[in-house]
């Protein structure tokens, strides 16, 4: 690693996921050149340089042209999505884009086509397919067609102001109940063919100011190889409730919920909790496959984070039509 020139790497934000989730392992790897930081806050994007070395800017495309970078990180609020994706694209950067996707589906699909007909490398942080479980899971899992599945992110009040408006999180089946859609998508390992959802509304927007999402939500999705996903997501739990998916098998039941896997068979129950870094495993994938220009070794590209956007931007669609959504 300390032979290859070092790739040059800039951010898009610079809030509690690249601080918290990228920086601290990258700013340590001496392949990485951190070379620029980019924040609608411009005392955010000082405050990175300060820690990290690099010019602070204000302006996406004025930090692009300027710090000619190999791989740059958009970590924005979903609602923040306008066109800092399509400038790094037109100048030729690989991209890694923290989930969710947008807040809508067509700038996400107005993403994915340009990306798509770059060729760049691309990779979505669904951090839960590079835990060394997700592995063990697909092990334990190969050969045997998962018949349901049943999804949970229902825990507390929302902190976030912007994760409580619909316009700016998409709700919470998008903002963070994405993960367990995706990853069940992923073990699945199907197409999505139809959505249908229903949503509570009434008690938060009375407990809470500015608070116009779903209380919960319940969805159910089938896929092309007859499997059915339960996905259901809420903040009425004090303190958490679950989440994590289960997936049920012909003799088999495999939970994950990225800490630990359980695998259940009529022989007895396994409890394996996870070993590495996600965020580290997929930003050295990620660097990597820039570095090769061979993106399969990503864990999930923009087209694949794509297909559970679509089925989250669905699952709202659904809750506001209410009808069965095709995809």
């Amino acid at each position: 690693m300390t032979d290859a020139p070092k790739l040059k790497v800039g951010f898009i934000g610079t809030g509690n996921i690249a601080r918290g989730g990228h920086l601290p392992h990258l700013s340590r790897w001496e392949d990485v050149d951190l070379v620029a930081f980019c924040d609608v806050d411009e005392q955010a994007a000082g405050r990175a340089v300060q820690e990290y070395g690099g010019a602070a800017y204000t302006e996406v495309e004025r930090m692009l042209d300027e710090s000619a970078l190999d791989a740059v990180y958009v970590c924005l609020p979903p609602f923040a999505h306008t066109n800092q994706e399509l400038l790094a694209v037109e100048r030729g950067v690989a991209l890694f884009v923290e989930k969710p996707l947008a807040v809508d589906l067509a700038k996400a699909a107005e993403i994915h086509a340009a990306i798509h007909k770059s060729g760049l490398i691309s990779a979505v942080g669904y951090n839960w397919r590079s835990t060394a479980i997700t592995q063990i899971a697909r092990e334990r899992m190969a050969g045997k067609q998962v018949s349901a599945a049943f999804a949970y992110w229902i825990g507390g009040f929302p902190g976030v102001m912007w994760w409580r408006q619909q316009a700016q999180s998409g709700g919470q089946m998008n903002e963070q109940a994405t993960h367990v859609v995706d990853i069940a998508r992923h073990l699945i390992d199907a197409r999505a063919v139809t959505v249908y959802a229903q949503g509570a509304r009434g008690i938060g927007s009375k407990k809470w100011e500015r608070h116009d999402i779903c209380d919960h939500i319940v969805a159910t999705v089938t896929f092309d190889n007859g499997a059915v996903l339960c996905a259901g997501t809420g903040h009425l739990g004090p303190g958490g409730f679950r989440t994590g998916v289960d997936f049920l098998l012909d003799d088999l039941v495999v939970t994950h919920n990225n800490n630990e896997l359980m695998v259940k068979t009529p022989d007895g129950e396994d409890q394996i909790s996870n070993t590495n870094k996600p965020y580290e495993v997929e930003d050295r994938a990620f660097l990597d496959a820039v570095r090769s220009g061979d993106g399969d070794g990503v864990y999930c590209s923009y087209a694949d984070a794509f297909e559970t956007h679509r089925i989250t931007m669905a699952i709202n669609e659904s809750v506001d039509s209410g009808q069965v959504v095709r995809l």
